[in-house]
């Protein structure tokens, strides 16, 4: 394992040093989408989730104060951070605390595991997540919390992929599946009464998600495939792999389609070309023949 995040260090450090070449990388993209479901009660019609993912460590403007003002101009009820918002790149948490206050301040924010927070050491990732808690982020570690407005309740879950469902380390073993079983166990069942989302950082299991139970899923980790061509989307996964099955954007499950899944391009910098850096706002709505509308604002 210790080979295999050798590689992946020497990997995630190149690519932050040719990022400064690549423009992109510091503009802003907000990305509207709108997911439509029976089983949203009528009191969440209208509910904004603000996305952020994959943040790496990285700012936008002094105090992140362009992706500060992105937010609070998408004026969000709620705010969640699907992974990775720090690697082992990342030398001091201080930015990443102060954003996680400043949210705090006006919305409940949610958070899950990256994988690269799973293979932060175990002191610096005690203090990440020490410090976003203090600034009042819930941290849902193969946990639940209950969203509630109006008398209605919807059920946010966040999960931990396990690091063995990312790569096998060059063991020469191959990658297991992440089943619907594995995630029972690890966050019981996730069929109820209550519309579901899922906050888990690896969409590449959206079919097991979709059968454990939710209604929605929302991922990260891919950025987009950093390089996205036309017709074809994502080029490159962070396991190497060319064109990703899930890169960005609105899924729906082949075996459940009334089950969606959204991917973000995340946040943090690399080789991205025609795939700026984005913030997710999703609205949830009640059914109106206008299934997944998606508007992209610059």
């Amino acid at each position: 394992m210790r080979a295999g995040r050798v590689k992946a260090g020497i990997f995630g450090k190149t690519v932050k040093a040719v990022s400064a070449v690549f423009p992109e990388n510091y503009f802003l993209q907000v990305s509207r989408y709108r997911i439509e479901s029976r089983r949203i009660p009528p009191a969440f019609d209208g509910y904004r989730i603000l996305q952020l993912s994959d943040l790496h460590g990285c700012s936008f403007g002094r105090e992140n104060r362009r992706l500060t003002e992105a937010v609070s101009s998408a004026a969000p009820d709620a705010v969640v951070m699907t992974g990775d918002m720090a690697d082992r790149q990342t030398k001091r948490y201080d930015g990443i605390f102060r954003l996680s206050g400043t949210l705090c301040e006006k919305y409940p924010v949610y958070s899950v595991f990256g994988n690269h927070e799973q293979e932060l050491p175990g002191s610096r990732r005690r203090a990440l997540v020490e410090g976003m808690r203090r600034q009042g982020v819930h941290i849902l570690d193969n946990g639940e919390v209950r969203l509630e407005r109006g008398g209605a309740r919807v059920a946010l879950f966040g999960v931990r992929v396990p690091m063995r469902c990312y790569r096998a380390y060059g063991r020469g073993e191959r990658r297991p599946a992440l089943t619907a079983e594995k995630i029972r166990r690890l966050l019981g069942d996730g069929e109820g009464p209550d519309f579901s989302i899922l906050l888990a950082h690896n969409p590449f299991y959206f079919e097991a998600y979709a059968e454990w139970g939710a209604d929605l899923t929302l991922c990260g980790h891919v950025h987009g495939g950093m390089v996205r061509l036309p017709g074809l989307g994502g080029l490159l996964s962070p396991e190497r792999r060319f064109f990703p099955r899930y890169s960005a954007g609105i899924y729906e499950s082949e075996k459940h389609p009334e089950k969606k899944m959204l991917v973000s391009r995340g946040l943090g910098s690399g080789a991205r070309i025609r795939n700026r850096p984005e913030i997710v706002v999703l609205t949830l709505a009640r059914p109106s023949g206008l299934a997944n509308q998606r508007k992209e604002f610059d």
